[in-house]
């Protein structure tokens, strides 16, 4: 029910996610950021813990891969989860549950992850993919806002759009902390 980009921004540190979907309230339940930590979106049917215990293992020092792998061992509704993250240094790690809705998948890569769920198709997280590394020139807020304006472009969520965020207050609050925050 939901698409989203999780990022690390290669020349400040700052770490962010935006979402959206035909789902209410996508800001309060997808998104999980904290500073020099990680960024977390968990969605498909959100589990919580995803982000609440994901960004705990990340700030363990756990590697994103080992995080995914125990948030899924553990939880019994995993095929029908999707979750994906990166951490203080850019690596990233998804998982997209086997009964997730089609159209449905995630692309990794080095400082960022899109995942999405019920979308028109692959070519929405290819442009924001895209998207993202096309505007390196760009505020990192502006530029996870604009990677997802391009994945909307290409079709986001097929049953259209009623909640997006840019994890922007989090961001916000920790701009001041210098390179390794955000």
């Amino acid at each position: 029910m939901t698409w989203s980009i999780v990022a690390r921004d290669h020349e400040t540190g700052f770490l962010g996610a935006a979402a959206a979907t035909r789902f209410f309230a996508v800001g309060a339940c997808v998104p999980f950021v904290a500073s020099r930590v990680g960024a977390i979106a968990t969605q498909g049917l959100v589990n919580p813990h995803y982000g609440i215990d994901g960004l705990r293992l990340l700030g363990e020092g756990h590697r994103p891969t080992d995080v995914l792998a125990t948030l899924t061992r553990r939880d019994l509704g995993r095929a029908h989860r999707q979750a994906h993250m990166v951490d203080p240094v850019g690596v990233s790690a998804a998982h997209t549950g086997a009964s997730c809705l089609p159209w449905s998948g995630h692309i990794c890569d080095e400082g960022i992850s899109v995942a999405g769920n019920i979308l028109v198709g692959e070519r929405v997280l290819q442009d924001t993919v895209q998207a993202y590394r096309r505007n390196s020139h760009l505020a990192f807020v502006t530029r996870l806002i604009a990677a997802m304006q391009a994945g909307e472009a290409a079709g986001g969520d097929r049953r259209g759009k009623q909640s997006a965020v840019p994890d922007h207050l989090r961001l916000r609050r920790v701009v001041g902390s210098g390179p390794a925050g955000g």
